[in-house]
């Protein structure tokens, strides 16, 4: 990362952070997530400014994009909050950040989904909500739910991946995935499992789907299983973007 002294002799961040979502439809706390890692990164003092924004709500991505523009930051970095590397980052955020007519040197990074780190911080995750039931994750069934999407292979693939990662530390009984929106269902998952569950939110906010499909899906399946809530909300997503933001920019 390139530097300029400043008056007082200290180095002035020369990148500018973006965060990109989707947008939490509906749910208690629709996009807190994404705010709460935009203060974290901020906080860190790394970036000349750091923004969010999203493609559907408020903020919108294009004020987030005109705030980063307007830093005048050397280069400006994209991070898609998104859980898979499918239509929307590729194709819907490019074309907006595309349109957004930045200046200098600009970039989007591989979205939260697909960051290698991910994996354990999820089992961490599954593994404190087993302790908080009482649950020997030896012999418990580990339900990674994801979105899924009947338009791509992106969202089931991304889930699959993470859950495959987990299962091979050895820590849980068996671990699996299920979706919202294609077979097999969370409810589906849950029935074939063998007792007790814990379902992990391969989530990034805690929107409708979070905070609301999930659990009535858990509940309705009458399986002894806990839900442990989306990943997106905890605080070390946020720590690993921003580890993930320092390493790239230098």
């Amino acid at each position: 990362m390139s530097l300029n002294g400043a008056a007082n002799g200290r180095a002035r961040p020369e990148t500018a952070v973006v965060l990109a979502a989707h947008g939490d439809r509906g749910g208690a706390f629709a996009n807190t997530a994404l705010l709460a890692h935009r203060s974290l990164l901020a906080d860190s003092g790394c970036f000349a400014v750091v923004t969010a924004g999203v493609l559907k709500g408020e903020p919108t991505l294009e004020t987030a994009l005109a705030e980063a523009k307007a830093s005048g930051a050397s280069r400006v970095v994209v991070y898609p909050f998104f859980m898979a590397d499918g239509f929307f980052v590729r194709t819907r955020l490019s074309e907006r950040v595309a349109a957004a007519g930045l200046t200098g040197r600009w970039e989007i990074f591989p979205p939260l989904g697909v960051d290698p780190g991910l994996p354990d911080l999820m089992l961490t995750h599954a593994e404190s909500a087993a302790a908080a039931a009482g649950f020997d994750p030896a012999a418990t069934t580990l339900v990674v739910a994801g979105h899924g999407s009947k338009f791509g292979p992106a969202s089931a693939d991304a889930t699959r991946a993470v859950a495959s990662a987990i299962e091979d530390a050895r820590v849980f009984a068996s671990v699996t995935s299920a979706f919202l929106e294609e077979p097999p269902s969370i409810e589906e998952a849950l029935r074939a499992a063998t007792e007790p569950v814990v379902v992990s939110g391969f989530f990034s906010g805690d929107g409708m789907h979070a905070a609301d499909d999930v659990p009535a899906a858990v509940a309705k399946s009458k399986v002894k299983a806990i839900y442990a809530g989306p990943i997106g909300g905890e605080p070390a997503v946020g720590a690993l973007i921003l580890s993930r933001l320092r390493a790239a920019i230098g």
